[in-house]
């Protein structure tokens, strides 16, 4: 304000001063006054023609609206009257870069750092320019050299930050953006940035994340890309109606915006509304018909609709778009098209392309584990940490991860992450931990804490088991339970498997045998048909008890129900000359469900914690499997090497548990007959 008074005094007593003129303009620049920097850079030119200074005013100014055509020509026409005039060159390349010209840039910089070696503007340039061309580790160099100019340089904090985000170095990036707003606290695209990455550093709270972009959007509110990260972050913790109201701000600035158009379809499938998710990717499609994440987005809901071969189609025109997501998400529909080979080439093409993605990585993964390829599945497995789809807050404890070395009399964590099936199916490594001599702490779900009790290698003292949630006992390292193959190196003839490693509670099993003496000769068969439906694929892998009617009513035996949940509630439905009991509603963990599979000859279960359990135990199991199977069931194999007493029925085609149930009736009766 000052200088503006000082420039407007000097213009008073010589309204043709071309240095107080060229101080207005940038003193508007600085306050946003483009339109007014741009009058009076033009009246400076009228004055002063032959001055270099007036047309780099006027460039500036165009620049700063917008005005690419007039910009360059400003800056042009100064050159003509000093081709080595530093700021005109600095223009010049900032104006290249943000015009897709990168390479042309560059030598502007150059010709300008010639002159002035030290110039902060060249030296951010030409970071800018590097960055752009994805020279990443060369444009940091030149960021790092205008901060050692000028440490007070905010674009300079800002330009590093950038870069060092997207190689990957978050923490690093994370404190140069915060610099960035401690030097400029009204820096808006340096908090929103900053807001994306604490929202990937899983050592940082959401809410920080959230409060950078909220400053971020407060300070710019026509800054869509602050109101779609918001959205993002908040549809991520399940807000999905202040989502909502983020991406009916971000409509508001502009209707026709595809990426806002592309996140209201990725909310309306989230909903699970798939006629506004499709209605919101025709208007991208519409708005945007060689936009990539368009394209990539009605992959995803043709692909959701099983429409494969249309979706793979849609995903490799947003390949050729530019998505380096898109290859991964062909890969998908490939594996469900059942060609797994293509499906590893297509993830292994998107790494490629990305190699820092995780989601690329993770998805890799699987398809590897489906295929056998368990050596290279195991490792980028671990991709999952950084994938915030499977681990949005991964847990933290500050000790060191173990990698498989001896432990030499250490305590070591051992800690489960996902479900209970999970929980179960990887404690029997908790003995090979055991061996390596150190003491195990098994932190397991509430639901099975009871039931780890019967591990051997509990109940001989060389592991305890701790719960979920709750602080554990003191431990040295630590390592969660589904890394474990891969510490171990497991292939699929390697699986440990020493015989049935869980077992009933004896007093518990006579309790239930008490409950349900036997009637006769009938065999006695447990069902359970759905598993948890807050899991992201639970509709594919579960199935209604009507399925099984058929089943049910067809065979001669004693029926169980070991199902649990909201799901317990289809056995009132059922026909009344159809008896099931309901023996495990009520059950407060699995030691009690346990209980009740000791004493069946069978269990017949969909892709459930029940499927695990039974086969943990060595209990004959049949698990019904959707067409597109859990990673950890393989392809096309009825066997599995995860539980020898395990039989895999699988879909023929998608969603025919009908078709299934009819295929498995008399092979069943086959079956009880041995």
């Amino acid at each position: 304000m000052q200088l503006a008074v000082h420039f407007q005094r000097v213009l008073e007593g010589d309204p043709r001063q071309v240095n107080a003129l060229v101080g207005i303009v940038l003193v508007a620049l600085a306050s946003g006054q483009v339109n007014a920097a741009i009058r009076v850079a033009e009246a400076a030119v009228a004055i002063a023609p032959e001055y270099c200074v007036t047309w780099v005013a006027l460039g500036q100014a165009n620049k700063a609206a917008g005005r690419i055509e007039e910009a360059e020509y400003a800056y042009l026409s100064a050159l003509k009257l000093d081709g080595m005039d530093p700021l005109a060159r600095t223009g010049l390349g900032e104006l290249k870069t943000a015009t897709g010209r990168a390479e042309a840039a560059l030598e502007e910089f150059e010709f300008a750092l010639r002159k002035r070696p030290a110039m902060i503007a060249a030296l951010i340039g030409r970071g800018h320019a590097l960055a752009s061309l994805g020279r990443d580790e060369e444009a940091l160099t030149w960021y790092k050299a205008a901060l050692e100019q000028d440490a007070q340089s905010a674009e300079g904090e800002f330009g590093a930050g950038f870069v060092l985000a997207r190689m990957g170095r978050l923490g690093e990036a994370g404190r140069c953006y915060c610099r960035a707003v401690t030097l400029r606290p009204d820096f808006a695209a340096a908090w929103m940035n900053l807001g994306c990455v604490l929202r990937e550093l899983p050592t940082i709270a959401d809410a920080h994340a959230e409060f950078a972009l909220t400053r971020a959007v407060e300070l710019r509110p026509d800054m869509i890309t602050g109101w779609l990260n918001r959205a993002l972050l908040r549809r991520e913790q399940d807000r999905l109606a202040e989502a909502e109201a983020d991406l009916n701000k971000a409509l508001g600035v502009d209707p026709t915006h595809v990426e806002t158009l592309v996140a209201w379809s990725q909310l309306a499938l989230a909903r699970g509304d798939i006629k506004s998710a499709r209605h919101w990717a025709r208007q991208a499609c519409v708005y945007g018909p060689h936009h990539a994440e368009a394209a990539n987005m009605e992959g995803i809901l043709l692909h959701n609709e099983q429409r494969f071969e249309e979706a793979a189609e849609a995903f490799a025109r947003a390949e050729q778009l530019g998505s380096k997501v898109a290859a991964s998400n062909r890969g998908n529909c490939l594996m469900d098209m059942g060609c797994p080979d293509l499906a590893v080439a297509a993830h292994e093409a998107a790494l490629a392309a990305d190699p820092r993605n995780a989601g690329s990585e993770y998805n890799l993964a699987l398809a590897q584990l489906r295929t056998g390829e368990w050596e290279r599945g195991w490792k980028n497995y671990e991709a999952r940490w950084r994938f915030r789809e499977v681990h949005r807050a991964p847990m933290l404890f500050g000790v060191p991860r173990w990698r498989g070395e001896m432990l030499d009399g250490y305590t070591i964590l051992l800690h489960a992450e996902q479900g209970l099936g999970d929980a179960i199916q990887f404690s029997r490594y908790a003995v090979l931990v055991a061996a390596r001599g150190g003491q195990v702490i098994l932190q397991v779900h509430q639901a099975v804490e009871r039931l780890m009790r019967s591990l051997a290698v509990v109940r001989t003292g060389q592991a305890v088991v701790a719960p979920l949630g709750k602080e554990p006992p003191a431990f040295n390292v630590e390592c969660p339970l589904m890394s474990l193959p891969a510490v171990f190196g497991t292939l699929p003839d390697e699986v440990p498997w020493a015989g049935p490693y869980l077992a009933a509670e004896e007093a518990l099993a006579a309790k239930i045998l008490k409950k349900y003496p036997h009637r006769g000769e009938q065999p006695r068969i447990g069902i359970a048909w759905a598993g948890n439906p807050k899991y992201k694929g639970d509709a594919q892998r579960s199935t209604r008890l009507e399925s099984l009617v058929p089943l049910l009513s067809g065979l001669d035996a004693e029926w169980f129900s070991l199902q649990k949940g909201e799901a317990t509630a289809q056995l009132k439905g059922l026909p009344k000359d159809i008896a099931v009991h309901d023996a495990c509603s009520r059950d407060k963990g699995l030691a009690d469900t346990a209980a009740v599979i000791a004493m069946l000859d069978l269990v017949i279960t969909t892709d459930t914690c029940i499927a695990y359990l039974a086969g943990a135990m060595g209990k004959p199991v049949w698990i019904l499997l959707p067409y597109r199977a859990d990673w950890r069931w393989m392809l096309e194999t009825e066997e599995t090497p995860w539980y020898p007493t395990a039989r895999l029925l699988r879909q023929s085609r998608p969603g025919d548990w009908a078709g299934l149930i009819e295929r498995m009736q008399d092979e069943l009766k086959a079956h009880l007959k041995r």
